[in-house]
């Protein structure tokens, strides 16, 4: 590659991301890079290498030439450990994937975007992996970790796609509660960190920690009440059939075998997952005829979808 110029993030070299053949240098870790490689991919890198970006009058010697330094202002927030993960996608150390972990995946996500070192491309990549890891439901339902992370995410980057399945798997498996003085402290901290001017990338080695604000809070009551308020008759009441027959097995069977779950396991308020262990009892085996198996378990699976479509106007 041609060579570049130079980009910092502490005075120190990095340890992998110093090449020889670089052109530029990222202050605070240095970061000797290729800036053909960064200008073709970033909107930011492509305008500050060619621009007044480059920091005036200051070079970095490389061997028997100089290259210019480029700095990115720490206002844009870049993190080291995230501009890392970047560098190595771009350098297919460890590029993104189906496959990558939740974490690799945001911190992709967050210093490619438009806010940050705007990575068209990259940032749309992520976005796809982001979505392909959390259900937009109802069949079939996952609940997977870092919801907390995953909801500011999809608010700071307008995902909708999967923000309401977050939302109701953060009811659904979690106490949801509220941004503690301990995390508004580390937030205020960092900020602080920003706002003293400090050159280049946020250096940050702490594991970031997403809670949820009290917006979302007040949000996840009102979509838990939305949920008990209309669930609580339909796993309460014993179904209605075409067959006296079958109805009769329902009103036998209903207490002994949905009810207790609904209670112990609170089932109430997951109505996806209470809806899914209906359907998969053995109801031939109780007695129902095959008609009105099939009939119960389509209408089942048609309240499913009704319970996700409305969580939007339960979530207000």
């Amino acid at each position: 590659m041609p060579l570049s110029n130079a980009i910092a993030i502490r005075s120190d070299k990095h340890a992998k991301y110093w090449f020889n053949d670089g052109s530029f240098i990222e202050a605070t870790v240095l970061f000797k890079l290729h800036s053909s490689l960064l200008a073709r991919h970033s909107t930011y890198f492509g305008r500050v290498l060619k621009g007044p970006g480059t920091d005036e009058g200051e070079s970095v010697e490389s061997g028997n030439s100089r290259i210019s330094k480029v700095t990115v202002p720490p206002e844009l927030g870049v993190r080291v450990e995230e501009f890392v993960s970047l560098l190595e996608h771009l350098y297919h150390d460890t590029p993104l994937s189906s496959k990558s972990p939740f974490n690799h995946v945001a911190s992709i996500l967050r210093v490619s975007s438009p806010s940050q070192l705007d990575f068209p491309g990259l940032h749309a990549l992520a976005r796809s992996y982001l979505e392909a890891m959390f259900s937009s439901g109802p069949l079939p339902f996952t609940h997977p970790d870092h919801l907390e992370e995953a909801l500011a995410l999809t608010t700071s980057y307008d995902i909708r796609s999967i923000r309401k399945g977050i939302y109701y798997s953060l009811v659904t498996t979690t106490d949801f509660e509220t941004e503690e003085e301990e995390g508004k402290e580390e937030v205020n901290n960092r900020e602080n960190t920003l706002a003293n001017g400090q050159d280049g990338i946020v250096e940050d080695s702490k594991t970031r920690h997403a809670v949820l604000s009290p917006a979302d809070v007040e949000r996840c009551g009102r979509l838990m009440a939305g949920i008990v308020d209309h669930f609580t008759p339909i796993v309460f009441t014993p179904p209605t059939t075409p067959h006296m027959a079958c109805t009769d097995v329902f009103a036998d069977k209903w207490m002994s075998l949905i009810i207790p779950s609904a209670i112990s396991d609170g089932g109430v308020y997951k109505p996806l997952e209470t809806l899914e262990f209906i359907k998969q009892l053995d109801w031939a085996a109780e007695g129902l005829c095959p008609a009105c198996v099939r009939e119960k378990r389509e209408e089942w699976t048609e309240e499913q979808a009704v319970v996700l479509e409305k969580v939007d106007r339960w979530l207000g």
